[in-house]
C-alpha cells in the first residue's frame, strides 16, 4: 500500500472541507481511475444478485468477481452465495463509508435538534478523561473512547447501531438458552390499520398503553398465557412510512413451553388483539394482517437481521422496498434524494411518496417526537431471570460501553487536538486513517494545526 506524505494529507483535508456531502477520502488510497474489470467480469450496475458466467471453460466459477460502476468509477466486488448467484460483498471500505455517512447524518441533526443531547454526543469529553483513538484487535476497526454518548436508539446514527447490535447479541443468547431447554421460540407480528393523516403519536400510545397490555394482563391475558404455555416475550417496536402513511407495528419473540403450532398460537392471540384495538378506539385490524405468528426459523432470521440495523449498515444491499424507515428519512435529509448514496430504488419510492429533502426532515421530526423516550426492545417481566441472563443495561449504558476491551491504543488526543478534529469535522477521516495508516496520525494532526493557524 502506498502511503501519502504529510502534504498529501493536508491537501486531503482541504478537499474534504470543500466538497459537501462526500464521504471522507482515505489518505492511504489514491483516487486514480480504476483499472478495467478483470477478464470474465461483467457489468450489471445496481443488480444485487448476478448469474455466474455461462462459459467457464470447464472450471469452477470464481468465488469473487470485480467490476466497476461507470458512473462513479467505484470498484464493486461480488461474492458467490450458497445459491450459486453473486451478491455484493460488504467490504472494509463499505464499512468505512458507512461510518462516514453516520457522522454526516449525526451532524445534520444539529439543524433538526439544536441544543439537544444528540448535538453533544461524541463531541463532549467525559470529565476527567482524555480522548483516545483505539483499534479493535478482533474487528480491525478504530474508534474513539471517553466521549459522552446520548444513548438515543431512535435519534442518533452513532449510538443506535451499537445499542441494537448489543441487544441483538443478548436476544440471540436468550433464544439459544431457551431452545437448548427444549422450548419453542416463535415470531409474532401485530399491526393496526393505518392511513394518511393518522396521528402517529396517538396511535403509538394507544398500541403501547391500551392494546399490548391486553395480551398479558387481566383474566383473559392470564388465560392466554396458560393456554399457549407462554414463558415470556421480547417485544420490538418498529415503524415505517409508505403510501398509507405511518405504519407502527410490533414484532415479538414468543418463548413457549412447547406443544402448539404457530397457527394455534396465532388463533389464541387474535381475539385479544382485535378486542384490544376496538376498545382502544383504533380501527379493527384484518384477520390476515393484524396478527401473525411464524415458526422458529422466521424468529431466528429476524434476530439475525434486526441487530444489523440495515438502513445504517448494509442498506445498499436491501431491495424490494415498499416503504421508508426513519433512517431512510434522515439519510435523505442529510444528503438529498438524488445523492449517489441514495439507492435508485429508494429514489423511485421517494418520488412516488413526494418526499423531498425538506419533507424528509419534517417527517423524521414527526417520528422522533412520537418515539422519543419509548423502549425499542422490551423483555417481559421475569424472562431474563428465567433464562439466567444478567441485569439489563440501559440504552445509554450500552452506547457508552467500550467497543472492545482488547484494543490497541493508537493515540491520546490533547484537548486542543480534539477541539481541532471536532471543529473541522475530521472524525471519520481520522478513524479511516487509524484503520489503514495509523503511523500517519501525527502528520494528520499537524496538518490540522496548520490549517487552524496553530504551530
Amino acid at each position: 500500500m502506498n502511503k501519502s506524505s504529510s502534504s498529501d494529507t493536508q491537501q486531503l483535508i482541504l478537499t474534504h472541507t470543500q466538497v459537501g456531502g462526500e464521504a471522507a477520502p482515505n489518505p492511504c488510497r489514491r483516487n486514480d481511475t480504476p483499472d478495467p474489470a478483470p477478464e470474465g467480469a461483467f457489468f450489471l450496475v445496481n443488480k444485487r444478485e448476478l448469474i455466474p458466467p455461462a462459459d467457464t471453460n470447464g472450471s469452477q466459477p470464481p468465488t469473487i468477481i470485480e467490476t466497476h460502476d461507470p458512473r462513479t468509477g467505484e470498484v464493486i466486488q461480488f461474492e458467490m452465495t450458497k445459491t450459486g448467484l453473486y451478491a455484493p460483498r460488504y467490504t472494509r471500505e463499505d464499512s468505512q463509508n458507512t461510518r462516514n455517512d453516520r457522522w454526516e447524518m449525526k451532524w445534520s441533526l444539529d439543524k433538526l435538534l439544536p441544543d439537544s443531547p444528540q448535538t453533544k454526543c461524541h463531541r463532549w469529553v467525559v470529565p476527567g478523561k482524555d480522548v483516545e483513538i483505539k483499534k479493535s484487535l478482533e474487528y480491525d476497526k478504530s474508534f474513539f473512547t471517553n466521549l459522552q454518548c446520548c444513548g438515543s436508539v431512535w435519534g442518533c446514527p452513532l449510538c443506535a447501531p451499537k445499542i441494537t447490535e448489543r441487544r441483538r447479541v443478548e436476544v440471540a443468547e436468550g433464544m439459544e438458552i431457551s431452545l437448548s431447554r427444549g422450548n419453542d421460540v416463535m415470531l409474532s407480528t401485530f399491526t393496526v390499520p393505518h392511513g394518511m393523516g393518522d396521528n402517529l403519536e396517538a396511535v403509538l400510545n394507544s398500541m403501547l398503553k391500551k392494546v399490548w397490555p391486553k395480551l398479558s394482563q387481566g383474566r383473559s391475558g392470564q388465560e392466554l398465557r396458560r393456554l399457549i404455555r407462554l414463558l415470556g416475550t421480547i417485544r420490538v417496536l418498529e415503524v415505517t412510512y409508505g403510501h398509507n402513511g405511518w405504519h407502527p407495528h410490533f414484532h415479538a419473540l414468543l418463548f413457549l413451553d412447547g406443544g402448539l403450532s404457530p397457527q394455534e398460537v396465532e388463533d389464541a392471540f387474535w381475539p385479544l388483539w382485535l378486542d384490544g384495538c376496538i376498545k382502544a378506539g383504533l380501527e379493527s385490524p384484518s384477520r390476515l394482517h393484524g396478527c401473525r405468528v411464524d415458526d422458529g426459523t422466521r424468529a431466528a432470521q429476524y434476530v439475525t437481521k434486526w441487530g444489523l440495523d440495515a438502513e445504517l449498515t448494509k442498506g445498499h444491499l436491501k431491495r424490494g422496498k415498499k416503504s421508508v424507515t426513519p433512517w431512510d428519512l434522515l439519510r435523505v435529509f442529510t444528503f438529498g434524494p438524488e445523492d449517489r448514496r441514495i439507492d435508485p430504488e429508494l429514489q423511485e419510492l421517494l418520488q412516488a411518496l413526494k418526499i423531498d429533502q425538506k419533507r424528509a426532515g419534517a417527517l423524521w421530526m414527526t417520528f422522533f417526537k412520537a418515539f422519543k423516550g419509548k423502549r425499542q426492545l422490551y423483555w417481559s417481566n421475569g424472562l431474563r431471570d428465567l433464562l439466567g441472563l444478567k441485569k439489563e443495561k440501559t440504552d445509554k449504558e450500552l452506547a457508552e460501553a467500550e467497543m472492545d476491551r482488547l484494543a490497541a491504543l493508537l493515540r491520546t488526543l490533547t484537548r486542543e487536538e480534539h477541539f481541532l478534529v471536532v471543529k473541522t469535522k475530521s472524525q471519520p477521516m481520522l478513524l479511516t486513517l487509524a484503520d489503514d495508516c495509523p503511523e500517519l496520525i501525527p502528520d494528520f494532526i499537524q496538518s490540522l494545526r496548520k490549517k487552524g493557524g496553530i504551530q
